[in-house]
């Protein structure tokens, strides 16, 4: 094919020259950026919808629906013919280096299981767009709102092959920008793996301890990490022992103890309906902790997941949680009277 005579510098240089407000995912080695045959109407210079898939030799445009070769590309968006195109590309004798553009930092890929894929990622969702299995991944996160949510970590990832975590939600536990630890969670009801799996031979960090942030004077620590998707500043140790009084691993206490002048408040599933949460929120309430108590009113519901995916809401307000949380002989007697 004639495309494939044009060195991948050549390729690069004109998606830097033609696109709009260009950009780099290393993570995907995917190029992405503003569409110069639509121009994408009121969203340029706001989204990147053309993307060059490297791998794949192809550019397309989630907005237009163009889609080809980079050779047919290049000829399009120049106005010249194919073989003007490839003349020019021979004469380059450099390799092209992007300068003061946008770089993306390289995601800890490594620290994820098998061959993952970034659902909140519109270049690798629109490449993976007839996998039924992808699909199912996306069709469950919006469902659960975790596409929306207000405290959504920086990406979700469906794992394709490994053998423990394959065809399972990837929920990654980051550390600022580096993924300390991860926990999966199955699609799949005839998966006979418990519900959720953590990342074998790992200690525990805390979920979401890089969304934490000044604007709230207070940490809402969850057990599971999905719950944590819909309060600002709310994390998650990724499951406790109804039994245990070690509540943190020694990582996620030295995470914990970086934030000493923050409220922490404990926010379990719902005491009237689980007696595994109630008996948890009670050793920690003996424990000297606050905790959130679940109001009478909200017994329907299961978990803040429930709530808002019922509700068709985002967040809910840490105003909401501190109202309803208590510390002490009075959080026990309001455990009581549940």
């Amino acid at each position: 094919m004639l495309d494939q005579v044009i060195p991948d510098s050549f390729i690069i240089e004109k998606f830097y020259e033609n696109a709009g407000y260009p950009r780099y995912k290393k993570a995907t080695n995917i190029y992405e950026g503003g569409c110069p045959i639509c121009r994408e109407g009121n969203s340029w210079g706001r989204k990147r919808r053309l993307y060059y898939i490297v791998k794949d030799n192809v550019i397309f445009c989630h907005n237009c629906g163009w889609s080809g070769s980079p050779l047919k590309w290049i000829s399009e968006v120049e106005g010249v013919n194919e073989f003007q195109v490839i003349k020019e590309a021979k004469s380059v004798d450099h390799i092209f280096i992007p300068k003061d553009v946008e770089i993306e930092k390289e995601q800890n890929i490594q620290s994820l299981p098998g061959d993952c894929i970034n659902l909140y990622d519109k270049a690798q969702i629109a490449f993976y767009s007839k996998d039924s299995n992808v699909q199912q991944a996306l069709e469950y996160i919006k469902e659960r709102r975790l596409d929306t949510a207000i405290n959504r970590p920086k990406t979700l990832w469906y794992c394709k092959d490994d053998y423990i975590h394959k065809n399972r939600i990837i929920i990654p536990f980051y550390d600022e920008n580096d993924i300390l630890f991860y926990q999966s969670r199955k699609l799949d009801l005839k998966d006979k793996k418990p519900k959720y799996l953590s990342k074998l031979n790992a200690e525990k960090s805390i979920f979401n301890f890089g969304n934490i942030n000044g604007s709230i004077d207070c940490i809402f620590i969850f057990e599971g990490p999905i719950d944590s998707f819909f309060v600002k500043n709310g994390v998650a140790v990724g499951g406790i022992q109804s039994t245990s009084k070690n509540t943190f691993t020694s990582l996620q206490e030295k995470q914990i103890n970086k934030y000493p002048f923050y409220e922490k408040i404990w926010v379990l599933d719902n005491q009237q309906i689980d007696e595994s949460a109630k008996e948890k929120t009670l050793i920690l309430l003996k424990e000297g902790h606050k905790c959130f108590i679940w109001p009478k009113e909200l017994k329907p519901f299961k978990d803040f997941n429930d709530i808002c995916t019922k509700g068709m809401r985002d967040e809910i307000t840490s105003h909401f949680i501190m109202s309803n949380s208590f510390k002490g002989l009075e959080g026990i007697m309001k455990l009581k009277l549940l």
